[in-house]
C-alpha cells in the first residue's frame, strides 16, 4: 500500500466514531408501540415455554409418570411439595401469565378498536388463557399480582374469559388455528368448572387434527424441552421410566405414546442408582409440548357422557376407542385393539387410563388426579400409590415473602 493510500485510510478511520454506547433498559413506553408487538409476543412465547416445560417435568415426577433419580429435592422425591421446593413452579407460570395479560393490555391500548381483529392480540390472549389454566389445574391457591390468596378455581374463571375473547379475536382475524386452540382451552376449563354442557359443546366443535403446541425451536433461544433434556445424558440423567405405569404398559401394549428404551451403555440414573429406562416420547431438545388437541376433545366428550348419561357408557367407549385405536403398536405394526368395558365403572377406568396415556408427560396428569380425587392411581405398580403425597403446588416462597396483602398467601412446609 502506498503512502497516499495509507493516509487516506488513516483519515477515514479518524473520521468515524467507532464507540458503542449501551442505551440501557428499554423505556416502558416503547413497548406500547405497535411495531414492538412481534417482539412482545416472542417474549411471551418464550416465557410460557420456559415455565411450562419446567412445570411439566416436575408435575410428571409428582404424578408418578416418572421416578426422580437425580438432583431433585429430598422432600420432592417423597412427593411432598413445599413453598421452598415449589418456588420455580410458582414464579415461572405466574411470570408467563403476567407477560401475556400485560402484553394484551398494551396492544389493546395501542390499537384501540382494531385490537378486536388483530392476530397478535388473539395469540397473546390465548397464552393468557393457557397460563391461567395451568395454574388452576395444578396450584393450590390463586394469587394475582400481589393480591389476596383465593380459590384455585379463580384461575379457571379468568382463563375462560381469556379463551372466549381469544376465540372472537382469532375468528375476526381469520386465524382458524388460533380459534380452535381457544375453543379447546375453553372446553377444558369449563370441564374443570363443572360446566359440562359448555365443555361438551366446545369439544364437539373441534376437528381431531386440531392442536396447540408449545414449540422451542422457533424461539431463537437455546431453551430446551426439560423432560427430554433432563434424561439426555448431556450430562443429566435425572429421572427414569423404571417402576412406573409406562414401563409395564408399553411392554405389554407397544403403544407408541408411552414408548421407552433401555440405556445399556450407562444403565443407571445419576445419584440414586435407579435403573435408567429412557422415555422416547421426546427425542430432541426442541420437541414441543402439546397443550391441547382434538383427540383430547374426544375424551372430554366421553367424560361428559359418563358424568351426565352413564347408562349410555357404550357411547363413551366409542369415543375412547377412536383415540386409542388410531395408534399403531410399535411391535405388532397394527392398530391397538379396542378397549372393552362391561359397565360404567369399567368405562370410567378406561377413560382415566386413556387420558393418562394420551396426555403422558404433557403436564396434565397431576391435575387430573386432583380433579378426580384419586389417592391411588389405576395400575398395580407400587410407585403408582399417591397416598400421603401432595395433590397441588403451593404458593412459592418468593410470593409469600414479597406479597403485602393482609390476606396474602402463607408458607407451606410440606
Amino acid at each position: 500500500m502506498g503512502a497516499g493510500a495509507t493516509l487516506a485510510v488513516a483519515v477515514l478511520l479518524s473520521g468515524c466514531d467507532l464507540t458503542v454506547t449501551n442505551p440501557g433498559p428499554v423505556q416502558d413506553a416503547f413497548l406500547n408501540d405497535e411495531g414492538a408487538f412481534p417482539a412482545v409476543l416472542q417474549g411471551v412465547k418464550r416465557g410460557h415455554a420456559m415455565a411450562y416445560t419446567r412445570f411439566a417435568l416436575d408435575a410428571a415426577m409428582m404424578s408418578r409418570e416418572g421416578v426422580p433419580g437425580g438432583l431433585f429435592d429430598t422432600q420432592f422425591k417423597q412427593g411432598i411439595l413445599t413453598s421452598d421446593n415449589s418456588d420455580a413452579n410458582w414464579n415461572g407460570p405466574q411470570r408467563a401469565r403476567w407477560l401475556a395479560e400485560d402484553g394484551a393490555r398494551r396492544l389493546e391500548e395501542a390499537l384501540g378498536g382494531s385490537f378486536a381483529s388483530n392476530e397478535f392480540a388473539a395469540e397473546l390472549i390465548l397464552h393468557a388463557g393457557f397460563t391461567n389454566r395451568t395454574l388452576g389445574a395444578n396450584h393450590c391457591t390463586a394469587v394475582f399480582d400481589n393480591g389476596p390468596a383465593t380459590a384455585h378455581t379463580d384461575y379457571f374463571t379468568r382463563a375462560e374469559a381469556h379463551f372466549t375473547r381469544a376465540l372472537s379475536v382469532a375468528n375476526a382475524a381469520g386465524r382458524a388455528d388460533l380459534a380452535a386452540a381457544a375453543q379447546m382451552g375453553r372446553a377444558d376449563v369449563r370441564m374443570w368448572l363443572g360446566d359440562w354442557s359448555g365443555a361438551n359443546s366446545d369439544a364437539t366443535g373441534v376437528a381431531t387434527d386440531a392442536t396447540f403446541q408449545m414449540f422451542f425451536g422457533d424461539l431463537a433461544f437455546g431453551d430446551p424441552n426439560e423432560i427430554m433434556f433432563r434424561q439426555a445424558s448431556l450430562p443429566w440423567r435425572e429421572w427414569t421410566v423404571w417402576n412406573t405405569f409406562a414401563e409395564g404398559y408399553y411392554t405389554t401394549s407397544g403403544d407408541p405414546r408411552m414408548s421407552w428404551r433401555t440405556n445399556p451403555a450407562d444403565p443407571i440414573t445419576m445419584v440414586d442408582n435407579l435403573t435408567f429406562l429412557v422415555s422416547t416420547k421426546f427425542t430432541e431438545e426442541e420437541d414441543p409440548h402439546t397443550l391441547a388437541s382434538g383427540w383430547e376433545m374426544l375424551l372430554i366428550q366421553a367424560e361428559y357422557i359418563l358424568v351426565n348419561d352413564a347408562a349410555n357408557f357404550a357411547n363413551a367407549m366409542t369415543l375412547i376407542n377412536q383415540v386409542h385405536t388410531r395408534n399403531i403398536g410399535d411391535v405388532s405394526g397394527v392398530a391397538l385393539a379396542p378397549v372393552v368395558a362391561a359397565n360404567v365403572t369399567e368405562a370410567w377406568a378406561a377413560l382415566k387410563e386413556e387420558r393418562r396415556i394420551e396426555l403422558y408427560l404433557e403436564g396434565r396428569r397431576f391435575g387430573d388426579l386432583r380433579r378426580w380425587g384419586v389417592q391411588s392411581a389405576p395400575g398395580t405398580q407400587p410407585m403408582e400409590d399417591m397416598t400421603g403425597r401432595s395433590s397441588c403446588f403451593p404458593v412459592g416462597i418468593t410470593e409469600v415473602n414479597t406479597n403485602t396483602d393482609p390476606n396474602g398467601p402463607t408458607v407451606v412446609t410440606g
